[in-house]
C-alpha cells in the first residue's frame, strides 16, 4: 500500500502544486476583484455540477467494487441521468433572473461558459470515480496531474497575452479547455473499459443505485458547501475583493489536506471490497494526515512569524491579509485531513448515515458561525468558523467509524511509529 500511496502522492502533488501556480498566476494578473469573479465562476460549476449528478456516482465504487461485470450498467446510469437533467439545467439557469440578484451571482454573460464548465464537470467525475472503482490507480492520479498541467500550460500563455485581451475571459477560457481535455481523456478510459465488460452480462437498477448513492449525495452535496460556502457568504456580506482574498487563503491552507484526500480515494474500493486490514490501514492513514497536517502547519507559521506578508509580496499587495487568514484557517486544515480518511471509510461501507450527518451537522455550524462572525471580523471571522465547524466533523466521523469498523488489530499510535520507521529509506 505505501508504494501505492506513494505513487499517488507524487501523480497528485504535482498535478495540484501546478492547479496552485496557475491559481497564484491568475490572481497576480486579475487582481483581488476580478479573482473573486473568477473565484465565484468555478466554486459555482462544482457545486451546480455535483447537484447535477443527484449522487449516483457515489454508487459506483461500492457496486463495481463487489461486481466488476457492473461498470457499464453504473456508469449509464449516472450518464443517461445527467443527460436527462441537462435542458432543465439550462432552463433554470437562463429563467432565473441572475442579473438582479446578490453579487454573489454570475451576470447572465457567463451562463453560457457556465454550462459548458458544468458539463464537462460533471461527465468528468463520473469517469474518475469509474476508473478508482476498477482499481486502475495511475490512469486516476493522471486526471488531476493532466489538468493541472494544462491549467498551468494556459497560465503562463495568458500571462504573455497583449493586454489588448481581457485576461478574465481568458482566465475562464482556460479552466474550460482544462476541463474539456480532462474529460475526453475519461470518456476514452471509460469508453475502452466498457468494451471489456460488455458481454458480460450485469445489470445494476437505477433506483438501487440511487438509493446507494443518495446518501453519498448528501454527504458530497455537504461536504462541498462545507468547503465552498463560506466563500458565497463573505461574497454577500463583503465583496468580491474580499472572495478573491479568501479564496487564495482557502487554496493555501487545502494544499495540506490534499494528500489525505488522494490516500482516501485509494482507500474506498479497498474498504468497498472488504479487501483484509483495510480497517488497519485507514487508522493508520489517518495518524499519517494528522501529522502530515501538523507538521505543515508548523512550517508555515515558522514561515508567517518570519516572513509576515510571505503570499502579498508574491501575488500583489491587492491580497495583504491573507497570511493571517491561512493561519486562522490552520486548524481546519488539521481536522479535515482527518475526517477525510474516515470519511472514506465510511463511503467504502456504503455510505451509512453517519457519513452524511457528519458533513451535514457541521455546516449548519458554519453557516450560522459565518452569520456572526463575517460582519464583524470579515473574511478572518469566516476561516474561524471554518475551523470550528470541523472540530464537531471529525469528532461524529470518528464515533461513524468506531461503529461501523471491527478493529481486531492492533492500531496504536505507537505500533503505527514504529512501522513507520520501518517503512523509512534506508531502513
Amino acid at each position: 500500500m505505501f508504494k501505492l500511496i506513494q505513487l499517488t502522492v507524487f501523480f497528485q502533488s504535482f498535478g495540484y502544486l501546478f492547479q496552485f501556480i496557475a491559481f497564484l498566476l491568475f490572481a497576480k494578473m486579475l487582481g483581488a476583484d476580478n479573482q473573486g469573479v473568477l473565484t465565484v465562476f468555478v466554486t459555482a460549476g462544482q457545486i451546480i455540477a455535483l447537484l447535477l449528478s443527484l449522487g449516483l456516482p457515489g454508487g459506483i465504487t461500492y457496486f463495481v467494487g463487489k461486481d466488476r461485470s457492473l461498470f457499464l450498467p453504473v456508469v449509464a446510469n449516472c450518464c443517461k441521468l445527467v443527460l436527462a437533467l441537462l435542458p432543465l439545467l439550462i432552463l433554470v439557469l437562463y429563467v432565473l433572473p441572475i442579473d438582479k440578484l446578490f453579487s454573489v451571482y454570475l451576470i447572465r454573460a457567463y451562463v453560457p461558459y457556465l454550462l459548458i464548465s458544468i458539463f464537462f464537470l460533471t461527465f468528468s467525475g463520473i469517469f474518475q470515480v469509474s476508473i478508482l472503482s476498477i482499481k486502475k490507480y495511475l490512469y486516476y492520479n493522471l486526471f488531476s496531474f493532466g489538468a493541472g498541467f494544462i491549467m498551468l500550460i494556459l497560465a503562463v500563455l495568458i500571462w504573455f497575452a497583449p493586454v489588448v485581451y481581457n485576461k478574465l475571459n481568458l482566465s475562464i477560457l482556460a479552466y474550460l479547455v482544462s476541463y474539456g481535455m480532462v474529460f475526453i481523456y475519461g470518456a476514452t478510459l471509460v469508453i475502452k473499459e466498457s468494451m471489456v465488460t460488455n458481454n458480460k452480462g450485469g445489470v445494476q437498477s437505477f433506483w438501487e443505485q440511487f438509493k446507494v448513492g443518495l446518501r453519498g449525495f448528501i454527504s458530497s452535496i455537504a461536504a462541498l458547501l462545507l468547503f465552498r460556502l463560506d466563500i458565497f457568504l463573505v461574497a454577500y456580506f463583503l465583496s468580491l475583493k474580499e472572495v478573491g482574498i479568501y479564496s487564495i487563503a482557502v487554496l493555501s491552507a487545502e494544499m495540506v489536506t490534499k494528500i489525505p484526500t488522494w490516500s482516501a480515494g485509494i482507500l474506498i474500493p479497498m474498504v468497498a471490497s472488504n479487501e483484509g486490514g483495510h480497517v488497519k490501514r485507514t487508522v493508520y492513514l489517518f495518524y499519517s494526515a494528522i501529522i502530515i497536517a501538523l507538521f505543515s502547519g508548523l512550517l508555515f507559521l515558522l514561515g508567517i512569524l518570519n516572513f509576515s506578508n510571505l503570499i502579498s509580496n508574491v501575488i500583489g499587495k491587492d491580497f495583504t491579509g491573507v497570511e493571517t487568514c491561512i493561519l486562522l484557517l490552520l486548524p481546519r486544515v488539521i481536522m479535515q485531513s482527518g475526517v477525510g480518511i474516515l470519511a472514506a471509510n465510511l463511503a467504502g461501507k456504503g455510505y451509512p448515515w453517519y457519513h452524511p450527518v457528519g458533513c451535514t451537522f457541521p455546516l449548519i455550524i458554519i453557516i450560522l458561525l459565518d452569520i456572526i462572525l463575517i460582519p464583524r471580523w470579515g473574511i478572518n471571522g469566516a476561516a474561524l468558523g471554518s475551523s470550528l465547524a470541523y472540530v464537531s466533523a471529525l469528532i461524529i466521523f470518528w464515533i461513524g467509524f468506531r461503529k461501523y469498523n471491527e478493529r481486531t488489530e492492533d492500531v496504536s499510535l505507537k505500533t503505527y511509529m514504529v512501522m513507520l520507521l520501518n517503512h523509512l529509506p534506508g531502513r
